[in-house]
């Protein structure tokens, strides 16, 4: 079994649920767009957006240019709002472990994400079980770029040996582990705890 002494998470499709088919399918309405065609105009920009070097009105403009769509001002105005609102459902499992781990081990969020949902979540109860937090929206730069990975380690001041990242983006744990840090693919919250319990010791 590993000695490890922080467990970083990601958010989104971990912590949160994954993005709400319901918003996704109510957005691709505005847009009279079949999903599959909008998530590949929707993750074009988001890495920008994600990193705060384009706002929020920017990146749908573009993507609404990118689609060739003409788009009212009201639904762009509801296109964001859906946005926001598609992150925010809570995988309240996930967060009742880290809840019972919090005081045996360093806890870290690391997510990709926007202001606006920084927004929301920033004051949430279980924000504060974490000991650092890191967001794209503050950093300037997102997963997968290495960048983001030496900011965590330079904050925590823990070995990447001594790291476990979760998160359900298999480019971003393959980041990662280039850089000697140990990955936990998420899919649910049971077999997080399976493999945390089975292969991992808190130091």
């Amino acid at each position: 079994m590993k000695n490890i002494k922080t467990i970083v998470y990601d958010y989104g499709g971990v912590i949160s649920k994954k993005q709400n088919k319901e918003l996704v399918n109510e957005m691709c309405k505005i847009l009279k767009i079949p999903e599959q065609q909008f998530f590949s105009f929707y993750t074009k920009e988001r890495k920008d957006y994600d990193s705060a070097l384009i706002d929020v009105k920017t990146y749908w403009t573009k993507m609404i240019q990118l689609m060739d769509r003409q788009i009212e001002l009201k639904d762009i105005d509801q296109l964001i709002e859906f946005d926001i609102k598609s992150w925010l459902d809570m995988n309240t499992e996930t967060i009742e472990y880290i809840k019972s781990i919090k005081d045996k081990i360093k806890l870290v969020l690391l997510s990709n994400m926007t202001i606006e949902v920084f927004e929301e979540i920033k004051n949430l109860y279980w924000i504060h079980y974490f000991d650092t937090k890191i967001f794209s929206c503050e950093e300037k730069v997102s997963k997968p770029d290495d960048k983001i990975y030496h900011i965590c380690l330079k904050k925590v001041k823990v070995e990447p040996q001594h790291i476990l990242f979760i998160d359900d983006s298999k480019a971003n744990l393959d980041a990662a582990q280039k850089m000697g840090i140990n990955i936990l693919k998420f899919t649910d919250c049971e077999d997080m705890k399976n493999i945390i319990e089975n292969e991992y010791v808190f130091k």
